[in-house]
């Protein structure tokens, strides 16, 4: 029994000293603002969260600007850009903050805190394009963010989006 746990410990202090040696950061995520990737680990009202389905990786982009590979038809928005893969479609917007709030937008005489949200028109099984829906809905109704431990939380004042660092 002893030998194992010597064993265990032996090969934790080789994994830790060889992470250290080529340069592995523990943080993972950034310090800093919203840019970049994260990945959706959960969504709902704070008290009903639930995942998403497993073979749906819904992710969202966040940058400065837009590259014309990251633009979806011929969206005009080049600052301050939103995109990702809602799950079975890709979608692409723009936002601005203001410190930890989203800027209110009118989109169709409606009030909406994320720029207009397009994406491609593909269908898929009814659980995903219903979870697609239920994402974008609460992306596009988002009035705050807050970034912790690598998680980027995003509220729409009833429901949130919780997302992990991706990179």
């Amino acid at each position: 029994m002893r030998l194992v746990a010597l064993l265990v410990l032996s090969v934790l202090a080789v994994g830790l000293v060889i992470g250290i040696a080529i340069g592995i950061d523990s943080s993972g995520f950034p310090t800093a603002g919203l840019e970049g990737t994260w990945v959706l680990k959960c969504y709902g009202e704070p008290e009903k969260l639930r995942a998403p389905y497993p073979w749906s990786e819904i992710t969202l982009i966040i940058s400065a600007c837009a590259t014309a590979e990251q633009k979806i038809g011929y969206y005009p928005a080049s600052e301050n850009v939103i995109a990702g893969s809602a799950g079975v479609n890709w979608y692409f917007g723009n936002y601005e903050v203001d410190g930890n709030k989203f800027i209110t937008y009118t989109v169709n005489g409606e009030e909406k805190h994320i720029g207009h949200l397009v994406s491609t028109e593909m269908m898929g099984p009814a659980h995903l394009m219903a979870q697609e829906k239920r994402y974008l809905d609460i992306l596009a109704s988002a009035q705050t963010y807050e970034i912790t431990d690598g998680r980027l939380i995003i509220s729409s004042g009833e429901e949130v989006l919780v997302f992990r660092w991706k990179g």
